[in-house]
């Protein structure tokens, strides 16, 4: 049931608040009162094609709203909102908007949601029929003629499962489609993974490789402090004045003494040979890794 609509900005009207009461609404006039305004704007609301000659002179667009009474309409207008990502009605009131402006554009809204004029016009034949000589009537629909149809013989229910099965059935038909491979496709993927296995088998991966790949890959990310470090123990090693190499050297001569006064310090020295050779080996590691 309309409950209220509202105009602003068609023909002469300016800004224009219609309620209706529920049961029998009429509105009378003489010729030129405005009766046909008040049905122009109810199916543009409902998704009739917009006149932007019909903006009120000295506006820049034109809005239509309407509120209807859901609570006893015998359509499936819960699913359709749902299906096409429109918010719900509330308390059982549907509202419809229209707006369409001199420049062209055009914009329809349910509920608040954006929608297109033909889901627009959809809805419009469920709530409305307009009666006249020029005018649509939903009962020449074949889709109204067999919905009376069911509601006479009582079989929503029944027409609702059927829906449900045969749309159940779509889905299965597909899924099997989906599974179904012709045989040019089936080659294409069984060439494909044979030239997948032939890359990884030409590639001998080897299992201890990922190690070695990690360890080469934290020397790398961290080159810098390595060698700012591998610099500082050559320096320590040999470069520095009074390195370890240097101070070495004047150990060995201390020893050197010592043995010509003991000659059992002899293994004193050969245990600084041995000191001072590594020392040197060091070195050369050192100056390598760097």
């Amino acid at each position: 049931m309309l409950e209220s609509l509202r105009i602003r900005n068609l023909a002469l009207v300016t800004d224009l608040t219609l309620e209706l009461g529920p049961g029998y609404n009429a509105i009378s006039g003489e010729t030129g009162a405005g009766k046909s305004i008040l049905i122009g704007a109810l199916n543009l609301v409902l998704g009739e094609r917009a006149d932007r000659t019909l903006i009120r002179a000295e506006a820049d667009q034109c809005t239509v709203e309407a509120t209807f009474d859901v609570t006893k309409l015998d359509a499936p207008l819960a699913e359709f909102l749902e299906e096409h990502g429109l918010e719900p009605c509330e308390e059982g009131q549907l509202l419809l908007k229209r707006t369409f402006t001199a420049a062209g554009s055009n914009r329809q809204f349910v509920n608040g949601s954006a929608t297109t004029l033909a889901m627009l016009k959809q809805i419009g034949e469920w709530l409305v029929d307009v009666h006249g000589a020029h005018d649509h009537q939903s009962l020449l629909h074949p889709a109204r003629q067999l919905a009376i149809l069911d509601a006479f013989g009582n079989l929503q229910e029944p027409r609702a499962a059927f829906t449900a099965l045969l749309q159940r059935r779509t889905e299965i038909e597909q899924e099997k489609s989906d599974l179904v491979v012709d045989e040019a496709t089936y080659a294409q993927q069984l060439d494909l993974l044979r030239f997948q296995v032939k890359e990884i088998t030409d590639a001998a991966l080897d299992p201890a490789e990922e190690k070695t790949l990690e360890a080469d890959y934290q020397r790398s990310s961290n080159a810098a402090r390595l060698l700012e470090l591998c610099q500082g123990a050559l320096q320590l090693v040999s470069e520095n004045e009074g390195s370890l190499l240097d101070r070495s050297g004047d150990l060995g001569r201390v020893l050197a003494d010592l043995q010509k006064v003991d000659e059992s310090a002899a293994s004193l020295v050969e245990l600084h040979e041995e000191a001072r050779a590594n020392l040197q080996e060091l070195q050369s590691e050192l100056t390598a890794y760097a």
